[in-house]
């Protein structure tokens, strides 16, 4: 019932998807981009954590770019 007083318009996403999309896209580039900064410690011989932590705070940052310019929000 409460559907028929606010019809969703057929292009618009539902809020799960976005909020998946959102999660998926925080989880993704948090753990693709750590895994970048460990690898690049061991070829590099940074200190333990370093390449890690900044890895995935470059994954942060990339993945609230895209949220922002993709969902626009």
């Amino acid at each position: 019932m409460a559907d028929d007083l606010h019809p969703r318009k057929p292009d618009e996403p539902s809020s799960e998807g976005v909020a998946g999309a959102v999660v998926g896209y925080l989880l993704a580039g948090i753990v693709v981009w750590g895994f970048l900064g460990w690898l690049a410690e061991r070829w590099f011989g940074l200190p333990e954590g370093i390449g890690i932590a900044t890895g995935m705070m470059v994954g942060a940052a990339g993945a609230i770019y895209l949220i922002m310019k993709r969902l626009g929000t």
